[in-house]
């Protein structure tokens, strides 16, 4: 080698070795192929002896800082630990139990061995991308919501699991790991998370047996404090069902109190021990946690949030019945349309088969059912309409039912939308057949428990001694009256299921209306949205690390379709609208408070912006609306 070229090569090290000391802010700067150990694929450069050439590394040991969104890059944060630790753990799940329960998943699904083993090939693959920081593939399958990914892939300021959003690689993993289902024709309908789901439901059997029991007494109409009341005691009902999370607990079953319930026996346990299941003697009374959790809910705008929310349904209520006497008033100023000749008298089974329609009494033809507006034309509801966001399958589900029954029941409004997601997502998500899956299960189960009780404090000690112990009875048949009460409901239309595909993107909701601007206008029907669960509420905060005291309505960034409730365990390292010093009392208590579940929220923001005329056609008709004459929509 020239002196010349020895040169020019000393020159470039020295160059690199300086860059090597720059330091990387977010990691959002640096694209790299490599582990955080890049001695493991070590770059040398000539100039004797060897020199190892060292390369910016992009992860930093701090937490996230303020304001930054959640990432991998931080080693100190949850978003690492997720992504390093629990996703690789939950592939490996998937793994297992397609190689457990092969002979079963293929009975089930009508798969071959060759598509299930592909499946597993393509998992695997996914799982080391994911623990070597790859860059991300793009979809393979050939449909619209996959071309959007892509698209979405290519646009992404960084394209590398673990330094690009902590929310992005996640639902990028989940979408990947449905692909690997939608690739096998044999695995299309499958579910990789059925099992532990339906495991999470039979697990969580008596506490709905007592839930349901206690709601029922709840759905006769009653007075204006106990609505209140009880309303406010659904929601607690529903924040701490959120503890029942199976990614977060990497899919072990998880008991109410978020106790995850080992799949191994206890260290030291014999045969027999590990084969007996535990036998729990009290009773798990999910409104005794509502008193037992009182100081861990912190920050409670569940009473603001059901005056609020009842206020402003009273005024749709008024709105929708003003709209109502205003259409009818003019339908009777309306001249008569001239009438037609008498037709031939028919047989009216043949009448009725010649027009293809109804035929009501005397064989005259049915009035048609009424006329809607466009929804896209629409600046007031059709009806006073509840919106949930679901989050958890299984109990969690269970308790939102009861919330939307107790709302039906009350009269407080006419239908309740469920929005789930579309394809099996974070382990125990709610899909259509979790959906249906639940109602099912609750209109069947067969449980009944006796568990002993405390003898009363009045009596002697030598009563209570010769006394056998009082007990009390648990039992599903209040469970199974509301379940066929719900199904009845699925099928009049009082509740609707929904599952736009947003919800499996991943983006968050101050871009909603950029991204799915129909879907953003569906919210604004609703007298108010419920969000549940951490990934709902990491979006609406558009997974940033905020400052933990700025008030929720700005941390929505401009997210207002209707009044916002947000429910939640702490289950990621973001959280706002905290007392001053309260996060810094609980860092000094423990590091990890956000990581755990044992903390909720009950958040509300009650800005809506207002119901205007759409900027575009709705989403069913097109540009083909039909204007005033609109055929029913299957979201109102």
């Amino acid at each position: 080698m020239s002196k010349n070229e020895l040169s020019k090569k000393n020159s470039k090290s020295s160059q690199a070795l300086k860059s090597s000391k720059t330091s990387i802010g977010s990691g959002n700067q640096t694209n790299t192929k490599s582990w955080e150990d890049d001695s493991q694929t070590p770059d040398f450069i000539y100039g004797g002896p060897f020199i190892k050439l060292e390369k910016p590394s992009p992860f930093l040991d701090t937490a996230t800082p303020i304001n930054l969104q959640l990432q991998g890059t931080f080693k100190k944060s949850f978003a690492y630990y997720s992504l390093k630790e629990r996703m690789p753990r939950i592939l490996t799940k998937v793994i297992d139990y397609c190689s457990r329960e092969g002979a079963k998943i293929k009975t089930k699904s009508g798969a071959s061995d060759e598509e299930l083993r592909n499946f597993i090939q393509y998992v695997t693959k996914l799982k080391n991308d994911l623990m070597t920081n790859k860059k991300y593939s793009k979809l393979k399958v050939d449909t619209p919501e996959a071309k959007r990914w892509n698209e979405w892939i290519e646009q992404a300021e960084n394209s590398y699991y673990f330094t690009n959003t902590w929310v992005f690689t996640e639902c990028y993993v989940y979408r990947r790991l449905r692909e690997g289902c939608e690739l096998q024709k044999g695995l299309q309908n499958f579910d990789p998370f059925d099992e532990q789901k339906e495991k999470a439901f039979e697990n969580s059997i008596e506490p709905m047996c007592v839930v349901a029991e206690k709601v029922l007494t709840m759905l006769p109409q009653s007075e204006k404090d106990k609505r209140k009341a009880d309303f406010i005691t659904l929601l607690k009902i529903c924040l701490w069902a959120n503890k029942c999370d199976l990614s977060l607990s990497v899919g072990e079953q998880v008991n109410l109190q978020g106790v995850v319930e080992a799949a191994t026996p206890a260290e030291g346990a014999t045969a027999a021990e590990a084969q007996t299941p535990v036998v729990q003697n009290t009773i798990l009374d999910p409104f005794q946690m509502i008193t037992d959790f009182k100081d861990k809910i912190l920050v409670d705008d569940s009473s603001k949030a059901v005056d609020q929310v009842i206020a402003k349904i009273e005024a749709i209520a008024k709105a929708i019945e003003g709209e109502a006497n205003l259409s009818a008033s003019k339908a009777a100023l309306t001249p008569a349309a001239p009438t037609a000749p008498a037709a031939p008298a028919a047989p009216a089974a043949a009448a009725a088969e010649g027009a293809g329609g109804a035929v009501g009494a005397e064989g005259a033809p049915a009035e048609e059912p009424p006329k809607i507006p466009c929804p896209a034309k629409m600046v007031i509801p059709q009806f006073v309409m509840f919106d949930i966001v679901c989050d958890n399958a299984g109990y969690e589900l269970f308790a939102d039912l009861c919330l939307a029954h107790f709302l039906v029941a009350q009269k407080i409004v006419q239908k309740v939308r469920f929005h789930v997601k579309k394809i099996p997502w974070f382990v125990s998500d709610v899909t259509p057949q979790d959906f249906k899956y639940t109602i099912y299960q609750c209109r069947s189960v067969n449980f009944k428990k006796e568990v002993p009780q405390e003898p009363p404090k009045t009596a002697a000690e030598g009563e209570a001694a010769a006394a056998p112990p009082p007990t009390r009875v648990i039992g599903s048949d209040s469970l199974r009256t509301l379940g066929d009460q719900w199904q009845a409901f699925l099928d009049d239309g009082t509740f609707i299921v929904l599952c736009d595909d947003f919800w499996t993107s991943p983006h968050t909701y101050k871009d909603m209306k950029k991204y799915d601007y129909n879907l953003y206008r569906k919210l604004q029907f609703a007298a108010a949205v419920l969000f549940k669960g951490d990934l709902n509420y990491r979006k609406l905060l558009g997974e940033r690390n905020c400052n933990p005291v700025l008030g929720f309505e700005p941390a929505l960034q401009g997210f207002i379709p209707a009044p916002i409730i947000a429910v939640r365990t702490v289950k990621a390292d973001l959280i706002c609208g905290l007392p001053k010093g309260r996060y810094e009392q609980l860092m000094k208590l423990d590091e990890q408070w956000m990581q755990k579940g044992d903390y909720g929220v009950i958040q509300f923001c009650g800005k809506a912006e207002p119901l205007k005329v759409a900027e575009k056609p709705c989403l069913d008709y097109g540009e083909e609306c039909r204007g005033l004459g609109c055929p029913v929509h299957k979201d109102l």
